[in-house]
């Protein structure tokens, strides 16, 4: 339960932030940055949905069509088709935070369907890669902030 409480706070402390965001702001990338506020909200809703469904096969990916445009390695720049409002996505962000609290409720003890791995470190619990996904998002979290005082 504790990895439920700390997502939802680090999820509460994101979505803060970019409602103190102006949404002119979304889009900018200034010198030094590889992407937008835009692209890490994305980001950050992708790489959960990636991992959770990887913690338990049958946690239910929604927007899968977002995976394209956020993915690990993708740029606005590369983008070709019109990503998803900002309404859109904080919509997304909320939604994905309460099937998040409801669907692993009593299962984070549990063997991961798929064990993650990135260099020497591998997850291989649901609490494991729910852990994950809360310190991407922190990190995340930060570049957004940055981005949305330049």
């Amino acid at each position: 339960m504790a990895s439920l409480k700390q997502f939802q706070f680090a999820r509460t402390y994101t979505i803060r932030a970019l409602n103190q965001t102006n949404l002119d702001k979304w889009d900018d990338i200034p010198d030094g940055f590889s992407n937008s506020i835009r692209w890490n909200v994305g980001h950050i809703y992708v790489t959960a949905e990636i991992l959770l469904h990887k913690a338990d096969n049958e946690y239910e990916v929604k927007n899968p069509n977002w995976t394209a445009l956020f993915a690990p390695g993708t740029r606005p720049s590369q983008w070709t088709e019109i990503p998803p409002s900002a309404e859109e996505m904080l919509d997304a962000f909320k939604k994905q935070s309460r099937y998040i609290d409801e669907f692993f409720v009593g299962k984070l003890g549990n063997a991961a369907s798929e064990s993650f791995e990135i260099g020497p470190h591998k997850m291989e619990t649901v609490d494991a890669l729910l852990q994950f996904v809360i310190w991407h998002e922190g990190i995340h979290a930060g570049m957004i902030k940055a981005l949305g005082v330049m």
